[in-house]
């Protein structure tokens, strides 16, 4: 589709599962048969249910990635497995120094198909508070160094420019992220530059709920850059509000959780079925007049509606995990025309792939060293209130 069209900018997910249901990924050179076969048998090694829960024994895809240069001539198979290898060496790498490990575990598919899209670090791709760039690290030359992940004198805990030519921006809080990818974006054309690229803004459903992120977003289409805005819907704001600590409580994202079930409830589905039976009985300008409203009705308990009127073209929900459709989805923003800034809406889980965290209320957000095979944290929970 043409993503320079202000019109009709809400995309269902029908369509564009449609558009991408034999996607031409341009994978260039073909990888080799051993290869394509080594990463199938390991793709037999997925964890078994636990405990004692244990990644892949090998990461043969992972050993071969220095730098995101080497993930362009991968398959899409072989990138789920290095997403599943990505995930185990994050998870074994946070067990030994402590950090945030459940929004890294929730991220990993999306950090591989954006370095596997966009061609960065000269696409800057910025991280909102950037507690979840564990895999990104990982990805950007920095595997050898995880084990002085948070320790005097090694990788910081988030994104940091003097770091790495990846991390495009510093952070370590929260909502500046889209303002910052936005800047970038009107930087270069100020500067006169010939080579188009695209400046990705990734940023949570707790981040995005900041005044910046929408005077920035307020801004985006008026300056007329591109600029990709990635919504990682969770269903988590970070941690728990109001309580000392994130253990045993249920995290406040419930915006996010009522919106979805809303849509999908049955009074919701069957309200519209009788509106859709009653509409047949008007006149076509009628029916379309209704349809519309539909839409709008819709859009607006999503989210779609509001991107839309802040001048984004809006496509999702998306499964954040699901790489069949997220690597097109991201292949067609890419290459798209126009200049009209893009929200693609993601749902992932926090956690995902590791069984201890994803039972934990916190989703083990900020953990301690632990151990992998049974998730057991070897040190006692702080007692004073932790905010990062």
């Amino acid at each position: 589709p043409s993503f320079s069209s202000a019109h009709h900018s809400s995309i269902s997910m029908s369509l564009l599962l449609g558009l991408y249901s034999a996607p031409s990924l341009g994978l260039g050179s073909a990888r080799t048969a051993c290869a394509t076969s080594r990463a199938h048998a390991c793709m037999q090694q997925q964890q078994q249910p636990g405990p004692p829960y244990a990644g892949p024994r090998s990461t043969p895809l992972l050993d071969t990635v220095s730098t995101p240069n080497d993930l362009k001539g991968f398959s899409l198979a072989e990138l789920k497995q290095l997403s599943h290898e990505l995930r185990w060496e994050t998870i074994n790498a946070v067990s030994k120094t402590g950090g945030h490990l459940g929004s890294s575990l929730g991220v990993v598919e999306l950090t591989v198909a954006l370095h596997y899209v966009f061609n960065t670090p000269a696409d800057p791709v910025i991280w909102d508070v950037s507690h979840q760039v564990y895999p990104h690290k990982i990805l950007t030359g920095r595997r050898e160094r995880m084990p002085t992940l948070r320790q005097a004198g090694g990788l910081s805990g988030f994104a940091k420019r003097s770091e790495s030519e990846y991390d495009a921006f510093g952070a370590g809080h929260s909502t500046t992220s889209i303002s910052a990818a936005l800047g970038m974006a009107v930087a270069h054309e100020l500067r006169g530059l010939d080579q188009e690229r695209t400046s990705v803004a990734v940023i949570g459903d707790g981040a995005i709920t900041g005044g910046m992120a929408y005077e920035a977003m307020n801004n985006a289409a008026y300056l007329n850059s591109r600029i990709v805005v990635i919504y990682n819907d969770n269903g988590q704001v970070s941690l728990p509000t109001g309580t000392p600590s994130a253990g045993g409580t249920v995290p406040a994202g419930s915006l996010s959780a009522y919106t979805s079930r809303l849509i999908a409830s049955k009074p919701f589905q069957d309200f519209r079925d009788i509106a859709k039976s009653i509409n047949r009985l008007f006149p076509s300008e009628i029916q379309q007049a209704n349809a519309k409203i539909d839409e709008y009705a819709r859009g607006m308990v999503s989210g779609g509606t509001l991107f839309e009127e802040l001048g984004f073209y809006y496509i999702g929900p998306v499964d954040g995990h699901d790489l069949d459709n997220l690597v097109p989805i991201l292949e067609n923003i890419r290459d798209r025309g126009g200049k009209q800034p893009v929200l693609l809406h993601i749902k992932t889980d926090k956690g995902k792939g590791y069984p201890p965290a994803e039972a934990a209320s916190d989703k083990y957000h900020g953990v301690p060293k632990f151990e992998v095979a049974t998730g057991k944290k070897l040190t006692a929970p702080a007692k004073t209130p932790s905010y990062t």
